[in-house]
C-alpha cells in the first residue's frame, strides 16, 4: 500500500512539474509581448510630455518668484522635474519607460497640488506670471497628447490583464514582470 502511495506521489509531482514548465513556456512570451507593447506605446508620449513638463517647470519657477518657493509642492516639483530631466537625457532606444511613466505620474499629481495651492492662496492667485504659466501648462493637454496617452493606458491595461491572472501572476512575479502605472493627466 505504501509503495502505491509513493508511486502516486511521484506521478503527481512529475505532473505538477510538467504543468509548471508548460505554464511558464506559454505565459512568458505573452507577458513579454504585452510589456513590449507598453514600452512601444510610451515612446510617442515622451516628446509631448517633455514640452508639458518644461511648462510645469516654468510654473514652478513662477511659484518661487511669487513667494511660494518654500512650499512643499515647490520642492517636490523641483526634485521630480530634475529626475524627469535625467530620464529624458537617455536615447529613445535606451529609455526606461517604466521609470519615466512613474515619474510622469508623480509630476501630474504634483501639478494638481500646485494648482490647488495657487487656488487656495489669495497672494498666489494674484500673481499674473504664475497664472499665465499654469495656463500654459494646462494648454499642453491637447487632443493629440490625450490620444497617445490613451493608447499607452490601453496597452497598460492589456498588460495588467495579462499579468494579473490567477496562474499567470506567479510567473509574472517570478520573472520580474512588474506592474506599469497608467498616466492620468492633471486638469
Amino acid at each position: 500500500m505504501s509503495r502505491r502511495v509513493r508511486r502516486l506521489a511521484v506521478v503527481v509531482l512529475v505532473l505538477l512539474v510538467i504543468g509548471a514548465v508548460a505554464l511558464v513556456l506559454t505565459t512568458r512570451p505573452k507577458l513579454e509581448d504585452s510589456r513590449t507593447a507598453v514600452d512601444h506605446a510610451w515612446t510617442p508620449v515622451r516628446g509631448p510630455l517633455a514640452d508639458r513638463y518644461n511648462r510645469l517647470g516654468e510654473a514652478n519657477a513662477q511659484l518661487a518668484a511669487a513667494g511660494g518657493g518654500e512650499r512643499d509642492v515647490a520642492r517636490a516639483l523641483g526634485l521630480r522635474l530634475a529626475r524627469w530631466g535625467e530620464l529624458q537625457r537617455a536615447r529613445p532606444d535606451d529609455a526606461d519607460a517604466d521609470a519615466e511613466a512613474a515619474t510622469a505620474d508623480q509630476l501630474e499629481g504634483l501639478a494638481t497640488r500646485l494648482q490647488a495651492v495657487v487656488a487656495g492662496s489669495d497672494r498666489l492667485r494674484g500673481a499674473d506670471g504664475l497664472n499665465q504659466a499654469i495656463a500654459a501648462f494646462q494648454g499642453t493637454s491637447t487632443p493629440p497628447l490625450q490620444a497617445v496617452v490613451k493608447k499607452y493606458n490601453d496597452a497598460v491595461r492589456d498588460y495588467e490583464d495579462e499579468r494579473g491572472g490567477l496562474l499567470r501572476s506567479p510567473v509574472a512575479s517570478l520573472f520580474g514582470y512588474g506592474s506599469r502605472p497608467q498616466l492620468l493627466l492633471s486638469g
